[in-house]
This record gives structure tokens, C-alpha cells and sequence, in this order.
């Protein structure tokens, strides 16, 4: 996040979060609600709690520097590294802004903050107006603000201004002071310096009023970086999601109600296909019903040379019929080649001659097969093929 012009700022003032507005002569009560912060809200983190450097770091050291970096500096920090908490920010050309602060204390400041607030935080000296050269003071009842370059700044007790600027190497362009009293503010400086002070009246919104974008720097990183708010996102979509889970499971019921009584309308179906099919055929395996009859069917079709069993059936019926003397033991029809085999039984083989005859007149080509003479009858087997020209000629 890149801190713009008239941020506002959430920073304690003993154990009490207030906020900070651009150009206002005292600061509020925050919020109860982290919702009505302003959104360019950040926190102000102490900068007496807060070490700030810039390092030089390779490019190879820096691919795994969040894990490298406390025992990189184990050498130049008091307490023990598992204690602090590290944050850092690349400045390019290898240099990066780092940033040392102790666990508990970000515990604690996580604890006095409004609930479920996602702000940034920054040191509050980097919030502070600055340009080349120059240094910023912001002087308060018993401590002063100090940014003294463009990623250095401290928070130090009055008395301990002085000695501060004294012990500077290179002596600033302009030294800006916001304060109350200007003779007491002043006094604070050295008096080699004194010619550099510009004195405002004001305060820190007073100089948040000048305040420019600031570096893009979070001390919320690692463990302690922002997570995903769940709890605020449930109060939200609890109702909705309540709704959402009633509704799936209603609709679920409904639908197994419907998959069992479609799968026992499917079973009576089927159960009144093969009933069905039974009353066609009764004999033989059920295996596929609409198959099967389709199959048998469609041996009545007309075959390949044209010809039509019933056309075929009505001239041997009216044939048998005309002659009278015979009787008709089987009939079997070919549909692939498009023939009706009778096996006949007849008072003599005239009889059957003259079945054929009669046949033939119909158009039909009547061949005997096979006959034979037994107890004064006759059985013979003929072969009936053709189109037949008419029932009753």
C-alpha cells in the first residue's frame, strides 16, 4: 500500500486507539467498528518500539530472504532473533528497507486495535512530511517525532533532541518543527542549528497535511500478516448461508423422492413390457424385449425380392379353403427368401396336385418337396413362392 496525501492515522495514545485526521487540531476516539474507519486508514506503530535500517542484500541471498534474515542480523540486534518479529521492503539496486520489532509488542498492538481492521501499518516517523536534506520534528507533551531521511526516523524523549542533531555528520538543509511553544520547541535544537529551524504551529495533523505518498511498507508480514477475515465474512452470509443449506437439503429430499418413484414407475414398466412380449411369445429368454420383437417382427416385413407374407398367407388360405379335401399339418415362411413351405395332409395325391394347380392359377409357384403315402393319406410337403395375383381368381 502506498500511504497518500491526508491519510489517516490510527495510533495509541496509552493503551487507547484515536484517530488522526489531516489538518484536525486533536484526535478521536476510534470506532468501535473497524467498518467505519476511513479507508486510507493507517497505523501509526511507535517509533521508539521499531528499528529502522536499510541493508544491501545480494539477489541470490534475497530468493529466501523472510527465512534468512534474523540470523543475517542476529549479530546487530540485543535479543534473541526467535523473540523479534522482521520486516522488510525491497528499495531496488539490491537495498531494502528493514524493519526490527518485538513479537509481544505486536501481539499487544494487535490486541488494542479494533477487531477484524486490515489496515497497513507503518513507523510513524515515515508518516511524517520530509524532503532532501531536510529533517522533520513533531513535538509532543514529553516526546518528539523525528524522520530524519527517507527511511530513518525515531521517536526520542525531548530532552534527547539536542544531543541527537548535535551527533549528526552532515548538517541538514532546514530543520521543520511543528510544536505549541515556539521559544521551548526551538531551545530543544542546538544552537549552531538554531538557524536552520522552521517553526510551524501545529501538531501531527497539522503535519499530515503535507505529508506525501510514503513508501510502500507494511510491518505486517509473516505470522502476523493480515488474514482472510472468515468471522466477519460469516456474521455477513451466516443468514444467507442458514437459507442456502435448508434449501439444498430440501431440495435433495425432493429428489430422492423422485429418483424412487421414477425407478418404481421404471420397474413396472419393464415388468409390463415382458408381460407384454409373454402374451407374443412365451417361450425362450428375456433378454432385450424391444429388440427381440422388433427382430421377430420384422420377419413379416417384405423381404429383399418384394414379396409380403400377408398377400401370401390370404391365396394358400383361400387355396386350402377352395380345395376343402386337405388340411394343413405347418406353415413355415422365410423372410430372406421370401418362401412358405406347407406340410399338407390329403385323401390322395390328386388332392394334392390339385392344390398346386390352384395355387399356380394365384399366380404362385408351387413345388412338391417331399410326399409320402401312409394309412390310406397322403403327406406332402410343397414349397410356395411368388406374388400371388389375386385371392379370389
Amino acid at each position: 500500500m502506498i500511504v497518500r496525501e491526508n491519510a489517516c492515522v490510527l495510533r495509541l495514545e496509552g493503551d487507547e486507539p484515536r484517530l488522526w485526521r489531516a489538518g484536525q487540531s486533536d484526535s478521536d476516539p476510534a470506532p468501535a467498528a473497524s467498518t467505519a474507519l476511513p479507508k486510507n486508514t493507517v497505523f501509526a506503530v511507535p517509533s521508539d518500539s521499531v528499528r529502522l535500517f536499510t541493508r544491501h542484500i545480494a539477489a541470490d541471498e534475497a530468493k529466501h530472504l523472510s527465512k534468512a534474515l534474523p540470523y543475517m542480523l542476529e549479530e546487530d540486534v540485543i535479543d534473541d532473533v526467535d523473540d523479534l518479529h522482521f520486516a522488510y521492503q525491497g528499495l531496488g539496486d539490491e537495498q531494502y528497507l528493514i524493519a526490527v520489532v518485538r513479537n509481544e509488542q505486536m501481539q499487544a498492538w494487535q490486541a488494542a486495535l479494533p477487531d477484524s481492521w486490515e489496515g497497513h501499518w507503518l513507523p510513524e516517523a515515515l508518516l511524517l512530511p520530509w524532503q532532501l536534506g531536510e529533517i522533520c520534528i513533531v513535538m509532543e507533551a514529553d516526546s518528539a517525532i523525528l524522520r530524519l531521511g527517507e527511511w530513518t526516523g525515531a521517536r526520542i524523549e525531548r530532552s534527547l533532541v539536542g544531543p541527537l542533531l548535535a551527533s549528526l555528520d552532515t548538517e541538514p538543509a532546514a530543520i521543520v518543527i511543528y510544536g505549541q511553544q515556539q521559544a521551548d520547541d526551538t531551545n530543544t535544537v542546538p544552537e549552531h542549528l538554531q538557524r536552520l529551524v522552521q517553526w510551524r504551529q501545529g501538531n501531527l495533523g497539522s503535519a499530515l497535511l503535507l505529508a506525501q505518498d510514503g513508501p510502500a511498507f507494511d510491518l505486517r508480514q509473516g505470522r502476523f500478516a493480515p488474514q482472510l477475515p472468515l468471522g466477519r465474512w460469516w456474521r455477513l452470509w451466516q443468514r444467507v448461508a442458514v437459507a442456502a443449506g435448508v434449501a439444498l437439503v430440501l431440495q435433495l429430499g425432493a429428489d430422492v423422492a423422485q429418483y424412487q418413484r421414477l425407478k418404481a414407475d421404471n420397474t413396472r414398466i419393464r415388468q409390463a413390457i415382458q408381460d407384454s412380449y409373454r402374451q407374443a411369445n412365451p417361450r425362450g429368454a428375456v433378454v432385450d424385449v424391444e429388440k427381440q420383437l422388433d427382430r421377430q417382427i420384422a420377419e413379416f416385413n417384405p423381404s429383399s425380392n418384394g414379396l409380403a407374407f400377408t398377400p401370401l398367407l390370404a391365396a394358400i388360405t383361400a387355396s386350402l379353403a377352395e380345395q376343402g379335401s386337405i388340411s394343413l399339418s405347418t406353415l413355415n415362411f422365410s423372410a430372406s427368401s421370401g418362401e412358405v413351405r406347407l406340410d399338407l395332409m390329403a385323401d390322395d395325391f390328386a388332392a394334392v396336385e390339385a392344390l398346386r394347380q390352384l395355387l399356380g392359377r394365384r399366380g404362385l409357384d408351387a413345388t412338391l418337396e417331399t410326399s409320402s403315402s401312409r394309412d390310406e393319406q397322403v403327406r406332402a410337403r410343397l414349397r410356395v413362392a411368388g406374388t400371388p395375383t389375386g385371392v379370389g381368381a
